[in-house]
């Protein structure tokens, strides 16, 4: 660790000390939520997780498994309807083509195509709820940042799935081409945060490339569970239904598009134009435009968004103030900052005030060093939290 700046006192640095190691204690805390939650959210006697974040997590991953479930059906009815099914041996891929319109028989799948067109009841959620498959780390940290971020929104003010900061109109009054088209990327995209009911919702096309991958195969096989063993299909048969109709929807989904993309896509556009200043970050928060905030400081911390996302979600609220620290925000921003949080989370005054006088004894090449490991790739990250867990447990 560098020395603390000389012009502290002793107990300044003391106190900064103690900061310091309690920001490199809070990497282990915010990674090792996720897994907690992972293995305690299908378990009524689970404690990791309150009454809000379990109902509120289980209709995301109602309406998530059900969304994908409804598009997968359709491309397998129009895969049903267009051709028939194998027979005398033939290879599946060699499936003739369904009968023209007005032809005397009718066709082989028609009550097949009916039931999957027609029925209410989910197929895929209850084979998948008591399984590994919905407990995917990076599924559930996308389900726990939606179900945070919404519940912090709120407690900022924000109260309508179609409030329009005043950040944003400025941005759009900058009168730049590309930061304008970029915001109003940003705004369609946030307006998929929030269901009918204005509660928070998770779109497949929000998911990041891995877990979106990882579950539409977890609902096609779930699908193919209910073709096989349900319906009687041939098992080959089957598979290149779900197959066909899983690359379809992969095809379909646009990386770039995703809430936290176009944040980032907005923010490195700033950060190009020197424009992520202060007042920007406090704008940003205070007006509850959340991802744009996180993509803002990690944009000028040279961070990953979602490393900056724990850093906001810190029930320690150390690691905020420490990267605030590292990328030489004002005092005044900075507790201003600290203290919208510290209340919407319903920190005591006392502790606030606690973290903004650390801020104030903390110094910049200190939180530099304290947040270096966030620089560094999320996989790296995750590694040294495995194996720091493993010591421990040995």
């Amino acid at each position: 660790m560098m020395g603390l700046d000389d012009e502290w006192r002793p107990e300044g640095q003391s106190a900064a000390t103690r900061w310091l190691h309690d920001a490199a204690r809070a990497l282990d805390s915010v990674e090792s939520r996720i897994g907690r939650a992972a293995s305690d959210l299908f378990h009524d006697d689970a404690v990791t997780l309150s009454d809000q974040h379990r109902a509120q997590i289980a209709q995301l991953i109602r309406a998530l498994i059900g969304a994908i479930e409804d598009e997968l059906r359709i491309r397998l009815i129009a895969g049903l309807e267009a051709a028939e099914p194998p027979t005398n041996g033939a290879f599946p891929s060699e499936i003739p083509l369904a009968p023209a319109p007005g032809a005397a028989h009718p066709h082989p799948d028609a009550a097949l195509i009916a039931q999957l067109g027609s029925t209410a009841t989910p197929i895929a959620l209850p084979l998948l709820e008591p399984t590994p498959l919905l407990r995917e780390p990076d599924l559930v940290a996308a389900m726990l940042r939606r179900v945070d971020e919404h519940r912090l929104a709120l407690m900022l003010g924000r109260d309508s799935p179609y409030h329009v900061a005043d950040l944003a109109q400025r941005l759009l009054d900058i009168g730049d081409p590309a930061i304008a088209e970029a915001t109003m990327a940003l705004l369609i995209a946030e307006s998929r945060r929030y269901d009918q009911f204005g509660d928070p919702a998770l779109a497949r096309t929000d998911l990041q490339p891995g877990p979106h991958r990882k579950l539409l195969w977890a609902v096609a096989a779930a699908l193919r569970h209910y073709l096989v063993v349900g319906q009687g299909m041939a098992e080959a048969r089957a598979d290149l239904l779900l197959a066909s109709a899983v690359r379809g929807l992969l095809a379909e989904h646009d990386d770039a598009d995703t809430l936290e993309a176009r944040a980032d896509a907005l923010a490195k556009l700033l950060d190009a134009r020197d424009l992520i200043d202060d007042r920007l970050l406090v704008d940003a928060l205070e007006e509850g435009w959340l991802a744009l905030f996180t993509a803002a400081i990690a944009a000028r911390a040279g961070m990953d968004s979602s490393g900056v996302w724990s850093m906001v979600t810190d029930p320690g609220g150390l690691m905020l103030g420490t990267v605030l620290r590292a990328i030489d925000c004002a005092r005044e921003a900075a507790v201003t900052m600290l203290y919208r949080i510290g209340s919407a989370e319903g920190v005591a005054e006392d502790i606030i005030v606690a973290r903004a006088e650390a801020f104030d004894r903390l110094g910049r090449r200190e939180a530099a060093e304290a947040v270096l490991i966030w620089r560094l790739d999320p996989n790296y990250r995750r590694a040294v939290i495995e194996i720091g867990e493993g010591g421990r447990r040995r």
